[in-house]
């Protein structure tokens, strides 16, 4: 981790370490509080209120909401912190990433919580934070992106594999192969000289491309002699034929001076008369 990401953690430490604790009380009236907001809301959005004055009062009751969930959630920023310090910081991410991630489960967890249960919400809001901050590190873990409740299948296997099992099972080992990452220098079967790089698809262009390329491009030379020199200049404004740009009918009827409609139509009429009849090819 950089010295500037380092004093920037810092700093947000020291921050929410104003922010006092809540007691078990704290949580259960502030929970309380949050609930009858969404309630509230709920009636506001349904327009489920006699008059002005209810109005009025589901309008405080969401205000007091807003207050009482930020309330409990900065209460709470530490409990994210101590979580994410747990995770191994790998890859591109770092401790702020796992931090911030935290936080949104964190804020689901409030809306969520309902105090009169009797839970202590550590509990309750340590379930939400760690499936914010696996999620996270599922998303930037693997070059193959795979639906997160298989990679947490894939976790679990694994943890178990050291263990009780030695082995997973055959779709959570193929799995874990493709997740890998694999040097191009190794080889694609053990003891054998073949590496990966040698059986990758080569960037570079083709005999045979070229080919193709330029039976193609004699292919259309031939079609549109068949037509009209303005229809001719049509088409190859519009597919960029002649230097790659492709132009709007707009700009065709600018260049040829007709109107837009009059080059959409003219295209059109060559292309389907090009479809009907087969190209000549020499």
């Amino acid at each position: 981790m950089s010295r500037t990401m380092t004093d920037t953690l810092t700093v947000y430490l020291n921050e929410i370490g104003k922010h006092p604790l809540l007691t078990k009380e704290d949580e259960i009236r502030l929970s309380n509080q949050i609930r009858e907001g969404q309630e509230a809301s709920k009636q506001m959005e349904a327009s489920d209120y006699r008059d002005l004055d209810e109005l009025q009062k589901l309008e405080r009751r969401v205000k007091r909401s807003d207050r009482a969930k930020e309330k409990f959630i900065l209460g709470n920023l530490r409990l994210v912190v101590s979580v994410a310090k747990k995770y191994p910081v790998a890859g591109s991410l770092e401790l702020e990433d796992l931090i911030q991630e935290g936080n949104v489960g964190l804020e689901h967890a409030v809306q969520k919580f309902d105090g009169r249960k009797g839970f202590k919400f550590s509990t309750y809001g340590t379930f939400w934070i760690r499936q914010a901050i696996n999620r996270l590190i599922d998303q930037h873990s693997n070059l193959i992106r795979i639906p997160a409740d298989t990679h947490s299948a894939l976790r679990r296997q694994l943890r178990e594999a050291d263990s009780t099992s030695p082995d997973l099972s055959s779709e959570m080992n193929r799995i874990h192969a493709l997740t890998q990452v694999t040097s191009l220098d190794g080889p694609v079967i053990t003891d054998e000289d073949k590496n990966l790089h040698s059986v990758i698809a080569s960037p570079d262009r083709s005999p045979d491309d070229f080919v193709q390329d330029w039976h193609e491009t004699e292919t259309i030379h031939k079609a549109l002699k068949r037509l009209p020199s303005k229809t001719q200049a049509m088409l190859k404004y519009r597919f960029g034929f002649d230097d790659g740009i492709e132009r709007t009918f707009r700009e065709i009827g600018d260049l040829l001076d007709v109107s837009a409609e009059s080059a959409r139509r003219t295209v059109a009429k060559a292309i389907s008369q090009l479809a009907a009849e087969p190209a000549l090819i020499d």
